[in-house]
């Protein structure tokens, strides 16, 4: 069984973590973008929760944490133009774009997003904020870290990641949020692991505790039965 950095066994949903990423790295030296799926829904985490959203979720990840929920390997792939008219016509008349995973600064985004933005989408990453700043324009950046898992905080992120959200399972993780909050001053949003039902009640202690610095993010497309 893989073995997490944190030392725990890997539980995630993808098989072979490793083998996927490098699957979803072969297709982007290929020059097309490898995603795991493509759909319209509501945003249900952070500080957009509830705001219509086409999710495009991109293959590979550079960590492998053990209760990772996604299957991220390659299901679909696409050149940047006819990926840019497949998330218009799944989302319509909605214009906003968001780009999840896996690990979407694996690839090069730049050419997709110019053609998001000139056809006037506003575009949100999700990202574990491990690897460089991207180098194509995003208005709002959701910086999810993973210490724990192996991950390292680029510097880039404190100071222009519009929310930082942690996945907060026991005392330590919630320990690293307000250490996380009181290094980067940003907003910072704690949320419970969905696995974990004894989570909620630190979490909203936590917040209760600690006011101006902590908020509550709760998974809201799992309570509506959405995606």
């Amino acid at each position: 069984m893989v073995q997490t950095l944190s030392g725990k066994p890997y539980l995630g949903a993808t098989p072979d973590p490793a083998a996927a990423t490098l699957g979803a790295l072969a297709v982007a030296k290929d020059g097309r973008l490898p995603l795991v799926e493509i759909f319209y829904s509501l945003q249900g985490e952070g500080l957009r929760t509830g705001q219509a959203t086409v999710f495009v979720r991109f293959a590979g990840c550079n960590l492998a944490c053990d209760f990772c929920d996604t299957d991220f390997r390659v299901k679909e792939t696409y050149t940047p133009e006819a990926l840019a008219d497949e998330i218009e016509r799944v989302g319509g008349p909605c214009r906003w774009a968001c780009f999840t995973g896996g690990e979407p600064t694996l690839h090069d985004l730049l050419p997709l997003c110019r053609l998001l933005h000139a056809r006037g989408y506003k575009l949100q990453l999700e990202t574990n904020g491990t690897r460089p700043k991207p180098l194509w324009k995003i208005d709002h950046v959701t910086v999810s870290p993973k210490q724990p898992q192996g991950g390292r905080l680029h510097s880039w992120y404190e100071t222009h990641a519009a929310e930082f959200k942690y996945v907060v399972d026991d005392e330590k993780d919630l320990a690293r949020a307000l250490d996380g909050v009181r290094g980067h001053g940003r907003k910072t949003l704690i949320q419970p692991n969905a696995l974990n039902p004894a989570a909620v009640a630190l979490c909203v202690e936590a917040v209760k505790q600690h006011p101006m610095l902590l908020s509550l993010s709760l998974q809201t497309h799992k309570f509506l039965q959405i995606r």
